[in-house]
């Protein structure tokens, strides 16, 4: 295959990946237990080195971090990457229990993963950006054709043409029924021109075209070493995030990506989910929410908490926690929070511009009810409401609901009608769009959105 470069740029990723993962544990070993060991690093931390090298070549080969695709998202890559890391580090504590030892230190392993993670991570991204910047420059680029001059083939040039930063270059269309710009041959020129020319890729996109069309041209990149990718005549008839899969040889379509369908994917954010709560629950909320209580009590009579139902996964109801923000005795009515509402205390008001009354759902979260991120669960009421009025709105309870979210941010809060489809869209794409990334994104968003304040919040 012409200007293929892909084994070179896997051994430069593995190169870089042990180089990072060793610097790691040397810089991690010198902040810790220099002092203590010198240059003198004990025979049991070398060999922990060896086991952690031979654990990260086995997890990147079975996860197939080296496995090339230019086209996939940034996103993705990293998800991979912290996906092996998370892996990397059971395999290291399973070994340390399972050795039963106390030798090793724990603050020099935890500094460790934090530099591997954060130089990996760095890593990646300069390596995909440079590789885009040379692709976009002719280097290192993909010849492909295209035949069938329709608009699906036209959608895939235009496509390529906006992202050159992948590294593909269009060399003609071939079509036995129209005639027009960048057609170079029709389907029986087609073997002669792959033989002649160094030719990576045929994309067909003849939304007519026949079985034994498709094992011809099949056959003849079988026979000349190019790839042969059919696009289905299906977009008409899907949404954008569709997911195709195989049933034996049935070929099934979903109307939607759901990436936390996937097992491994809801694992990686689980284990976040407790890893993260644990320690807000432990370092702010076991003095917080005595401090905060103590106010609330101070400002108005009443429970520190509020305890409402609400909507969860899959339409499961739970027992939402937050700090109270209201008077109480206001009857048992429903009725919707309204920007200086009067049934709302001082303390309260600074709870609810702050989000610092959502805290105690960390709680929510280790029991299991939501996430950390995810679309915000709404009050019964509101559900039955809004199922009724706003379009694919109960698609949102297809994850678990979070304490803040990707609608949330955008600074799209209250429940007007239009503002709701705003929320509902953006919940929805965070549904189909998941990465672990995403969360990262939106956690730090929520933080810098609580310390400068939301005049959306009221």
């Amino acid at each position: 295959m012409s200007n293929d470069y892909s084994k070179f740029i896997r051994l430069i990723n593995l190169v870089g990946d042990i180089l990072i993962l060793n610097a790691s544990f040397l810089i991690a070993f010198v902040f810790k237990l220099w002092s203590e060991f010198g240059f003198n690093i004990p025979n049991a931390y070398l060999s922990l080195l060896l086991y952690i090298n031979l654990v990260w070549l086995l997890i990147s080969f079975i996860l197939e971090n080296y496995e090339l695709n230019r086209l996939e998202r940034i996103s993705d890559v990293l998800l991979r990457i912290i996906q092996s890391v998370f892996i990397h580090l059971f395999f290291v504590i399973f070994l340390i229990f399972f050795i039963k030892t106390d030798y090793f230190s724990r603050v020099q392993l935890l500094l460790n993963y934090t530099f591997f993670t954060v130089f990996i991570i760095l890593w990646r991204i300069i390596m995909i950006q440079f590789l885009r910047v040379y692709r976009s420059m002719g280097y290192n680029c993909r010849d492909f054709v295209i035949v069938g001059y329709g608009k699906l083939g036209n959608a895939l040039l235009h496509y390529f043409a906006l992202n050159p930063q992948y590294g593909y270059r269009f060399k003609g269309f071939f079509d036995d029924q129209i005639h027009g710009k960048d057609i170079i041959g029709k389907l029986a020129d087609l073997r002669d021109f792959v033989e002649n020319n160094q030719i990576d890729e045929v994309y067909v996109a003849l939304p007519d075209i026949d079985d034994k069309k498709i094992k011809e041209i099949t056959q003849l990149g079988d026979d000349n070493l190019l790839r042969v990718k059919v696009i289905p005549d299906i977009q008409v008839l899907t949404q954008k995030t569709i997911k195709i899969e195989n049933y034996g040889s049935i070929l099934v379509i979903h109307n939607r990506k759901e990436p936390l369908e996937d097992v491994f994917n809801r694992v990686i954010k689980r284990i976040f989910d407790i890893v993260f709560s644990f320690f807000v629950l432990v370092l702010i909320l076991s003095w917080f929410i005595p401090l905060v209580g103590l106010f609330i009590k101070l400002d108005s009579k009443g429970p520190i908490f509020f305890m409402q139902k609400r909507g969860g996964k899959d339409g499961q109801k739970f027992w939402c926690i937050k700090f109270r923000t209201m008077y109480c005795n206001q009857g048992n009515k429903f009725k919707l929070v309204t920007r200086n509402d009067k049934r709302i205390t001082r303390v309260g008001s600074f709870l609810r511009k702050t989000s610092l009354d959502e805290l105690p759902q960390f709680i929510n979260v280790l029991l299991g009810d939501m996430t950390i991120v995810g679309p915000r669960p709404h009050a019964i009421e509101i559900d039955t409401t809004f199922k009724k009025i706003v379009d694919k709105y109960m698609v949102r309870y297809l994850v678990k609901p979070g304490i803040t979210g990707l609608a949330q941010i955008k600074g799209f809060r209250g429940s007007d009608d239009d503002v709701m489809r705003f929320r509902v869209k953006l919940d929805i794409f965070y549904v189909e769009n998941w990465s672990f990334y995403l969360d990262i994104k939106i956690i730090l968003l929520t933080v810098i959105k609580m310390l400068r304040g939301d005049k959306n919040a009221f």
